[in-house]
């Protein structure tokens, strides 16, 4: 920070997680007053933190105007989906650079952000509310999805008119849009005075129906130049029409015949170590980008890219019960490498229908696709699962 940054005093950070967040803030040099939530895990370190105060915010956004806080304060940041709207209202209120919290709302509520994409003709993609808006013949197949949700959590795909028909009172409240077929990507953004920059598109991968968990992602995407222009044009075009005017967001596309089309937005960096990735092989830090968005007289680190192309590939363990995981030490020793970690809950790994039931996950770098995918399928082999015998 700058030699009088007292005159501009600290940040507040509200949420406890991802970790690089505050590591980013720690970082660059900005205190903060770290506001987390009872239902989340504590932090884990404080570096940076001059208080640590506990709010209800993923309940109660207007919580987070109970805390008592100094004059002045610099900005307010948030990284995590439930904290993104608690953000905006205090930094609304304290006049402070922001995410417009219309804009916040528009992203966390996909009926919104359906009803502003079609008013600004970002695309005509169908869409309603099961129980309400009847979707015509031609709209088959869906995808019904809660209005609000995060996490690939609820996802339903519907085939055809007689299985809506069948399912529509289980089903009535949630958002149905035409299923959208080709490949994914995700748009890695963030903005600020000077516009919209896009720091990697990110292809990706998930389990297919039902619930399209994601398997896997990989930065640079591997596309034609004319492919990147029509995703980063959506991309743009779907930041403008929501009117996301400032920090980290996180768009996820498909490219469909050429068209790319709008999944949804956030207004965060996106989870499954995607930032990681982009860094890699950018040396852009998302994370701290964002904040010098709302902060231009931060001096920014220096970071260097690493490798040409990275990925995270998630241990494809589903319906089992893990006695013990193997070879986690000499996996993290192989070329490439980055990261390799094992989380599981009680030792069983459900068959997934949403992203917390995975069971770990590697970060792996190379100089090419090709090599990547190769360390991949070298790093997944040094693993092995011992599985506990749950017969009667």
């Amino acid at each position: 920070m700058r030699p009088d940054d007292d005159t501009h005093g600290p940040a507040v950070l509200i949420g406890s997680r991802p970790a690089e967040g505050p590591a980013a803030l720690a970082q660059l040099g900005v205190p903060f007053i770290w506001v987390v939530d009872p239902d989340e895990a504590p932090p884990l370190a404080a570096d940076g933190a001059i208080d640590i105060v506990q709010v209800p915010f993923r309940s109660d956004p207007l919580s987070v105007f109970r805390i008592p806080l100094p004059d002045p304060v610099c900005a307010v940041f948030s990284f995590t989906e439930f904290g993104s709207l608690p953000a905006a209202l205090l930094s609304e209120a304290l006049r402070l650079p922001t995410v417009p919290v219309a804009a916040v709302v528009r992203t966390r509520n996909k009926l919104l952000m359906r009803r502003a994409l079609a008013n600004a003709r970002v695309d005509t993609l169908p869409f309603g509310i099961i129980g309400r808006d009847d979707p015509a013949p031609e709209d088959f197949p869906l995808i019904a999805k809660p209005v609000e949700g995060a996490g690939s959590k609820g996802i339903q795909f519907l085939p055809d008119l007689a299985g809506y028909r069948e399912r529509i009172t289980d089903l009535t409240g949630l958002l149905w849009e035409r299923y959208v077929t080709g490949p994914e990507f995700s748009v890695e953004a963030v903005s600020d005075a000077d516009g919209h920059h896009v720091l990697g598109i990110t292809a990706k991968t998930t389990t297919g129906r039902p619930h399209f968990v994601e398997t896997g992602h990989q930065t640079p995407a591997v596309l034609s130049p004319a492919d990147a222009e029509a995703i980063r044009g959506c991309a743009v075009r779907c930041l403008d029409a929501l009117g996301i005017s400032l920090g980290a967001s996180h768009t996820e596309v498909k490219l469909e015949n050429g068209l790319a089309v709008v999944i949804e937005t956030h207004t965060r960096a996106g989870g499954d170590r995607i930032p990681l990735l982009t860094r890699l092989v950018s040396g852009l830090d998302q994370y701290e980008l964002a904040i010098r968005s709302a902060l231009p007289w931060v001096r920014p680190s220096a970071h260097s890219p690493r490798y040409s192309h990275a990925a995270v590939h998630y241990f494809p363990w589903q319906d089992v019960t893990v006695e013990e995981v193997t070879g986690l030490d000499e996996c993290r020793a192989l070329d490439g490498v980055v990261e390799a970690e094992v989380e599981l809950s009680g030792g069983h790994v459900p068959t997934w229908r949403y992203s917390h039931e995975r069971p770990g996950h590697l970060v792996v770098g190379a100089d090419s696709p090709e090599e990547l995918g190769r360390r991949i399928t070298a790093a997944d082999a040094t693993v092995h699962v011992n599985l506990r015998d749950t017969t009667p």
